[in-house]
């Protein structure tokens, strides 16, 4: 019987076995599928083996404690570069290498099988940094772009060294790591070839297999969709060659094939671990790929002195109080971040590149014990010593930047409260009898905020904020805000700049082609997001951008109430989806996208693995009840009731963030898991496993009449006919929120928003990276 830890890792196993990355190169894809194949045949044979060693449990829990964040990582990062979104890209990588310090630290100390399947996990990490970290773009032009806009704070043009030298370093270290290879063009071989599942063997007919192919090039088939490229191991005859790897397709005869030619234009780490050394000359070249390698770590480390040196220049600036409430400081501390994050990310690539199991190999093979060698004592010691010399340059990384990485983390400690504070307020208040938008910008103080009346706006019920997807990469994007108006009643679009808080209004998208009270609906909510390809089945080919919720009460129909759903196109239009909810007494509309991963404490986690995992355009949508504690949950367009938190006669609310669904009232703030919902909805449990937040003795449980979490860890509140924030975390283990105190912010509000510094994703990864040794 596996043990839950047991269980836990196969779990996380099994989605790495499911990973699939589009653009990577052939050969390297084949290269991953057999290193997480390998993971899955070796974690059985240590489970087996490894749990007769003193120290299995121990290196067990530290894997699945880090596998969960390590996977989820992976997942995140695949989703955000294929979005473009390189903020969210980075901030994924930052969280790869995060998870993967406490697995590399257990890997220096593990042999047999259990250092085995480590060393497999390092290898798919090697492979996926490897294969993401080119994808981000050059920040050069992002700074300089940056500097052209802020000439008067010429401290900060260090930042320009600091970005210069580390994508040189980047790139360099890549190379060296990776290698640098080079495909030919594709050529059709004569004949047809048979093909047995599970086997090695190609046998040709017409074939010319001695003088058309060669040994370490690579075939597919023709047959296979997709074609999968198989190395030729071996060269039997005209019609007879070997493959390195077993055929994985079902047996095929009278299939045509293709040659694929990669030239080698300089090799990786790996592939100068696998040179053969079965003689003098042999040696020569291993040793001169070796030294050649290690003099280029040794070099690229000496480069690195003038850019981090700039990097402290810009550090100086972000510490300097007199800056932290300038315009172009969040654009700063961002850029910072994404550059120190690329250099991090290219120091774990390095320490996870080597194989461990080639390492070994090598060094078992040109010990002085081992007199089975083709090589004299003097030429296996050199060979030795270089391979001990790469091993101690490769361990020696992560502790040759400890100084700088407890600096960093002192600094980075240091602005994280600046940077909280430094995001944008919004909230929906009064204006002598009407309802108008406030728009506040913090100024890094926790202090009352300066509250600006926006006069174009008026009349107004509820509001919805959200980045696009043409901003997700960008410290200073303009968010699109969605707000329902009540005379007439209409949804309309505006752009809110996340820098100088100005209100752009492009004008209505919903309801104003049914003016002069010819519109039966009354819009009561709504709720936007970034449109993802094949939500609803609409295809990104039609060009939405936008997807809404709308909760609309039909005087027509006896006053029903129901959910609707739209699109809004780039051209600003929107299009109704053949969508509608039901529910009589609904109140208020949430929607969010289905997390691809649950949170890795989350005891109903289970409901989003598994056969349970939902597509990453799969929509949850909540519908709030006035007047009872029930909770309509919708998974795409089916909808279902749930209890409210124990205890509750009803609620003021709900709002929504990535992870949790939240209500708030009299009764005060409880929150759950969208995999809880998701698990009560479908029967697996009679109630959700909810969250409550105890007011300290500052209050005694006020009534909260609006609520917005933020990204950032702060919870902002509308009570006690004020509006305040407090920074939150959970405590899953204790189901409770748990608050610093809170603190007045000024004005009177129906609904509050607030959005975190854009670059609060990356600057979290880096901090939890840096705390991680």
């Amino acid at each position: 019987m596996p043990t839950p830890v047991e269980e836990q890792i196969r779990a996380q196993i099994d989605l790495l076995l499911q990973l699939k990355l589009d653009g990577m190169d052939p050969v390297d894809r084949v290269n991953l599928e057999n290193d997480i194949q390998q993971i899955e045949a070796q974690y059985a044979l240590a489970v087996e083996k490894g749990k007769k060693s003193a120290g299995y449990k121990d290196i067990s829990d530290s894997i699945a404690k880090n596998l969960p964040a390590l996977v989820n990582g992976i997942y995140a990062a695949d989703k955000a570069f294929k979005k473009g979104d390189y903020v969210s890209g980075s901030a994924a990588l930052m969280s790869i290498c995060a998870s993967v310090l406490p697995i590399l630290t257990a890997a220096t100390a593990t042999s047999g099988p259990v250092g085995v399947f480590i060393g497999a996990l390092l290898s798919v990490v090697a492979q996926i940094l490897s294969f993401f970290a080119p994808q981000q773009p050059s920040l050069e032009s992002k700074i300089q772009k940056m500097l052209d806009q802020l000439k008067t704070d010429e401290e900060i043009e260090s930042i320009k060294g600091f970005g210069h030298g580390v994508s040189s370093y980047a790139s360099s270290l890549s190379s060296k790591c990776n290698g640098e290879h080079k495909w030919e063009a594709a050529v059709a071989l004569p004949g047809k070839v048979s093909l047995t599942r599970n086997s090695k063997d190609v046998v040709g007919t017409d074939t010319n297999f001695s003088t058309t192919t060669e040994i370490g090039q690579w075939l597919t088939f023709d047959c296979d969709t997709p074609p999968r490229p198989y190395k030729i191991e071996k060269i039997d005859s005209d019609t007879s060659l070997t493959l390195a790897m077993e055929y994985t397709e079902t047996s095929r005869s009278g299939s045509t094939c293709k040659y694929h030619l990669r030239k080698t234009v300089k090799k990786s780490i790996n592939e100068i671990l696998d040179m053969p050394l079965t003689n003098e000359d042999e040696a020569d070249a291993f040793l001169m790929a070796l030294k050649g390698l290690g003099w280029g770590l040794g070099r690229d480390q000496e480069k690195l002195d003038t850019p981090i040196f700039s990097n402290w220049k810009v550090a100086g600036y972000l510490e300097k109080e007199s800056n932290q409430s300038k315009d172009g400081w969040p654009e700063v501390l961002g850029l910072w971040c994404q550059t120190y994050i690329q250099l991090l990310t290219a120091n774990t690539m390095l320490c996870c590149v080597p194989s461990r199991r080639k390492l070994e190999a090598v060094l078992a093979a040109t010990k002085e014990s081992n007199k089975t060698s083709p090589l004299s004592d003097r030429v296996r010691a050199r060979c030795h010593d270089a391979v001990l010399d790469l091993g101690a340059i490769v361990n020696a990384f992560p502790e040759s930047w400890d100084a700088d990485r407890k600096e960093m983390l002192r600094i980075v400690t240091a602005v994280r409260p600046v940077a909280r504070e430094r995001g944008l307020y919004v909230h929906v208040g009064h204006w002598m009898e009407d309802l108008v938008l406030y728009v506040a910008r913090g100024n890094g103080k926790a202090a009352p905020l300066a509250w600006d009346y926006k006069r174009n706006t008026g009349w107004l019920v509820s509001l919805s904020i959200h980045t696009p997807k043409t901003q997700v990469d960008s410290f200073t994007p303009k968010y699109e805000l969605l707000a329902v108006e009540k005379y007439p009643s209409r949804v309309s679009h505006f752009l809110l700049d996340s820098v100088s808080g100005n209100l752009s209004d492009t004008g209505p998208v919903i309801g104003d082609d049914l003016r002069d009270g010819r519109n039966p609906e009354t819009y009561l909510d709504v709720s936007g997001l970034a449109f993802n390809d094949g939500t609803f089945g609409v295809e990104g080919s039609t060009h939405p951008k936008t997807l809404v919720s709308l909760a609309i009460e039909n005087r027509e129909m006896n006053d029903a109430r129901y959910v609707n759903y739209y699109t809004i196109g780039k051209d600003g239009k929107s299009t109704r989806l053949n969508i509608q909810l039901n529910r009589a007494d609904l109140a208020e509309i949430r929607s969010v996208y289905v997390p691809a991963s649950a949170l890795s404490d989350d005891p109903d986690g289970d409901a989003l693995t598994g056969h349970s995992q939902r597509k990453q355009n799969s929509v949850l949508t909540y519908g709030g009840v006035r007047n009872s504690n029930r909770l309509y949950v919708a998974e795409q367009a089916e909808p279902f009731t749930v209890e409210g938190p124990e205890g509750w006669k009803s609620y003021n609310g709900i709002d929504v963030d990535a992870h949790y669904v939240w209500l708030f009232g009299k009764s005060g703030i409880a929150c759950a898991t969208h995999a809880s919902m998701l698990k009560c909805r479908r029967g697996k449990i009679a109630h959700p496993s909810w969250i409550y937040l105890d007011f300290d003795k500052q209050f005694k449980r006020p009534e909260v009449a609006n609520l917005c979490p933020c990204v950032d860890g702060t919870l902002i509140v509308s009570m006690l006919s004020d509006i305040y924030t407090a920074d939150y975390t959970i405590d899953r283990k204790a189901s409770r929120v748990v608050t610093s105190s809170w603190v007045k912010r000024g004005g009177k509000a129906t609904q509050v928003v607030k959005m975190p510094i854009p670059c609060w994703s990356i600057l979290e990864s880096l901090h939890a990276r840096l705390l991680d040794k």
